[in-house]
């Protein structure tokens, strides 16, 4: 770590989650337009994409004396307003911010041309309550494969029908590339989520129990599907003993619905939906 301190640069660290990374780049956006020198301490395996994208800043994977440490400000907040608020709270910069933009070099997405057009679905999330049943999965992945379908994520720990399956093969400037030219993506509430919408993907995402507001910029061109129970969205404050209904209860037909919908949508769009029972979950 640097030992000494520069009055006129602003060190950030944020290393868990690429997802709150991709929400926090439009506040040291407004920190580099107001003339500050940017910092930015993160995971070893995302500094080359990032320096990339944001050459106007100075990405590494070392704190600097000073630096801000966004993990531990925010390890114990439970969601009450949209992730980029909060961090732009934390950095003192005043509102309000467009949405994450990410501009992906063409020579990245030139590999994956055959694809362009295909349909992505990033089954993972990370954690049960924001992830699907793998029954509901294998569902969707059934009916979407042709599309072409494309499988994107870290881990294909769970085989689903696909044409093509990219998890756990690729570096952050691929997966970016494969993001630019798919037609539509299909995700959890992820950090793939936070990618495809700064790239400019349509996509439909299953949401558990956040509320899609905090997560999702009203100028992204993101569908959010979410269970209309009575304990949803419960943000963290979790009343269902790990049972995580909610995330159960969107189906694969709820999904396959919204895909045009998505296409057809300028803005973000929240989607309540009733709960079914296990005969009305099946796809005809």
């Amino acid at each position: 770590m640097e030992s000494q301190f520069d009055p006129l640069l602003t060190s950030v660290k944020r290393c868990h989650g690429l997802g709150n990374v991709i929400m926090l780049l439009p506040v040291l956006d407004a920190m580099a337009a107001a003339g500050r020198r940017v910092h930015l301490a993160t995971r070893c395996e995302w500094v080359g994409a990032l320096r990339a994208l944001r050459p106007e800043f100075d990405i590494d994977d070392e704190g600097r004396l000073g630096t801000v440490d966004l993990d531990a400000a925010t390890a114990s907040l439970r969601p009450d307003s949209p992730r980029g608020e909060e961090f732009a709270e934390l950095l003192g910069v005043a509102g309000p911010l467009g949405p994450p933009r990410l501009r992906v070099p063409e020579c990245w997405g030139r590999p994956f041309r055959r694809w362009a057009g295909a349909v992505g679905f990033a089954p993972e999330a990370g954690h049960p309550s924001r992830e699907w049943p793998a029954g509901h999965s294998h569902m969707l992945a059934e009916r979407l494969k042709g599309a072409p379908l494309l499988l994107l994520g870290t881990s294909a720990a769970t085989p689903l029908p696909c044409d093509l399956d990219t998890r756990g093969r690729l570096k952050l400037e691929e997966l970016l590339g494969l993001l630019s030219v798919l037609r539509q993506l299909v995700c959890m509430d992820s950090g793939m989520l936070h990618l495809a919408a700064a790239v400019g993907v349509p996509t439909v995402c299953v949401f558990g129990g956040i509320t899609p507001g905090f997560r999702i910029h009203p100028w992204q061109r993101v569908l959010a599907l979410q269970a209309e129970l009575g304990c949803c969205p419960c943000d963290k404050r979790e009343t269902c003993d790990g049972r995580y209904d909610c995330i159960k209860a969107v189906t694969p037909r709820a999904v396959l619905d919204a895909l045009d919908d998505c296409l057809n949508s300028t803005s973000r769009i929240v989607r309540r939906v009733p709960a079914q029972t296990p005969a009305e979950t099946a796809l005809p």
